[in-house]
C-alpha cells in the first residue's frame, strides 16, 4: 500500500472541507466499522484496493456485502435507521475519496432513511421577519444569499470574494460552483436584493482574508456561528420553534426545494440550481434561460425586501402560461424516453378509451386525441416529480449540523 492511500489522508482532507459535525460522524463511523470488522482502517483500505484491482466481480463487490452486514449489526444493536445510514457513510466516503466507490444496490437497507422531525423550516414570511429584525449587515446577507443559493453549509462558508460574479451586471447573476460533497456543478443565481447587500458588504472587508464571511484569522466563519446567527434572529423575530425541532442553515435548501415543488418547476432544473446530480440525457434540454426563469419564479415567492426580482415585471399572459405548460410536458417526455412514453402513458392511464378507433400515435395526432395524451403525460410527470421532490427533501433531512 502506498503511503498516499491512508485514512489519515482522507481525514486531513475532510477536516479542511466539511463541517465539524460531518467530520466527527465520519470518524465515528469508520472507527465503528473497523472495530466490527476486526482490522484497522488502513488495513481495510488496503483490502479494498486489492478487491478493486481484482478481475473477479464477486470479490470486487465484497465490501458492498460487508457494509450491508455492518448495517444489519447496527440495527440489531438498536441504532435508528438514520443513524445506521450515517454510520455507514464514513467507510463509504473513505473508499470514494480514493476512487474505489462501493455501489449499494437499489432497495438495500443501507440506503434507507426515515424522515426526521428535528428540522424547523421557516416560511418565506418568517425569513422576512428574521431579515427585518437584523441590525447587522452580515446577518442580512447570510439570509439573503442563503435563500438564493440553497447550497450546503460547507460550500456556502467557503465562498471567496474572487468567486463572486460581476456585481455590475444585470441581476439575477449566474453563480456556478462545483459542490464539495457530491462534486456536482451547481448552476445557481444571486438575486437583485442580494447584489445590493454585497455591494454594501464588500467594502467593509479587509484585504488580507479571501473569504466572503471571514473569521478573525485567515479562515472563514465557523459553521456553528452561522447557525447561531440564524437562531438568534429567529428569537429576536419572536418566531416560536417547537421544542423538539431545530433551526439550522440547511433549512434554506429545503425551503428552496419546497418552493420549486409548489411552483411545479421541473425537478431537474431545481436539482441543477442547488447542486444535485441530474441524468446526463437531460442536460442538453435544460437551458440557462430556463434556469434563470425558474430562479425568478422562486424569488418572487422568497424575496425579502419587495425589490423586483426582474427589470420588467409583467403579468403572465395566457400564451406564456401555455408555453410553460408545454415546456414541462416536453421535459417530461424527454426524461422518460420520448415517443415510448406516449405508448407507456396509453397503457398506464388506459388512454385507449380516448383513442377511439385510432390504433397508433400518428392516427391520434390526426384526430386530435394527441392533446388528451399530452395532458395525461403531463399529469403522470407531475406526480413523478412530486415524488422526486419528496425524496430530495427527505434525504436532506439528516442529523448534520449544517
Amino acid at each position: 500500500m502506498t503511503t498516499q492511500m491512508t485514512v489519515e489522508g482522507f481525514m486531513e482532507y475532510i477536516n479542511e472541507t466539511l463541517s465539524k459535525n460531518t467530520v466527527a460522524q465520519y470518524r465515528i463511523g469508520i472507527n465503528a466499522f473497523s472495530e466490527w470488522y476486526g482490522k484497522t482502517p488502513n488495513e481495510i483500505l488496503e483490502e479494498r484496493r486489492q478487491d478493486w484491482a481484482s478481475t473477479d466481480l464477486f470479490q470486487k463487490k465484497r465490501f458492498v456485502r460487508e457494509i450491508e452486514k455492518f448495517h444489519k449489526h447496527l440495527i440489531e444493536k438498536g441504532y435508528t435507521i438514520n443513524s445506521c445510514r450515517t454510520m455507514c457513510l464514513g467507510i463509504m466516503q473513505l473508499f470514494r475519496f480514493y476512487e474505489m466507490p462501493v455501489t449499494i444496490p437499489t432497495g438495500s437497507d443501507v440506503s434507507k432513511t426515515v424522515q426526521s422531525t428535528k428540522d424547523f423550516i421557516p416560511t418565506a414570511e418568517q425569513y422576512r421577519q428574521m431579515y427585518k429584525v437584523s441590525d447587522d449587515l452580515r446577518g442580512k446577507l447570510i439570509i439573503s444569499l442563503g435563500k438564493d443559493l440553497a447550497w450546503r453549509m460547507g460550500d456556502f462558508v467557503n465562498i471567496k470574494k474572487d468567486m463572486l460574479p460581476n456585481l455590475d451586471a444585470d441581476p439575477p447573476l449566474g453563480f456556478d460552483l462545483i459542490t464539495t460533497k457530491e462534486d456536482i456543478l451547481a448552476k445557481s443565481f444571486i438575486s437583485a436584493e442580494t447584489v445590493e447587500l454585497l455591494k454594501q458588504w464588500l467594502p467593509t472587508l479587509t484585504t488580507d482574508n479571501p473569504y466572503l464571511f471571514a473569521s478573525n484569522g485567515q479562515g472563514h466563519i465557523d459553521e456553528d456561528t452561522v447557525n447561531r446567527i440564524l437562531r438568534d434572529l429567529a428569537a429576536k423575530a419572536e418566531i416560536k420553534i417547537p421544542k423538539n425541532k431545530r433551526l439550522r442553515f440547511h433549512a434554506f435548501r429545503k425551503r428552496f426545494l419546497t418552493t420549486c415543488a409548489d411552483l411545479s418547476i421541473d425537478v431537474n432544473i431545481a436539482k441543477i440550481m442547488c447542486g444535485k446530480d441530474v441524468e446526463a440525457s437531460m442536460l442538453a434540454y435544460l437551458s440557462e434561460v430556463e434556469h434563470r426563469k425558474a430562479f425568478l419564479k422562486v424569488q418572487d415567492v422568497l424575496n425579502l425586501t419587495g425589490l423586483e426580482m426582474r427589470k420588467t415585471q409583467k403579468p403572465t399572459t395566457e400564451l406564456e402560461k401555455r408555453i410553460d405548460d408545454l415546456e414541462r410536458l416536453l421535459h417530461g417526455i424527454i426524461a422518460v424516453g420520448g415517443r415510448e412514453m406516449v405508448e407507456e402513458a396509453k397503457q398506464l392511464t388506459k388512454l385507449e378509451n380516448l383513442m377511439m378507433k385510432s390504433k397508433t400515435v400518428e392516427e391520434a395526432e390526426e384526430t386530435g386525441d394527441a392533446t388528451e395524451i399530452l395532458k395525461e403525460i403531463g399529469e403522470t410527470k407531475r406526480k413523478k416529480q412530486l415524488e422526486e421532490y419528496k425524496r430530495l427533501i427527505e434525504e436532506n433531512n439528516n442529523n448534520h449540523n449544517h
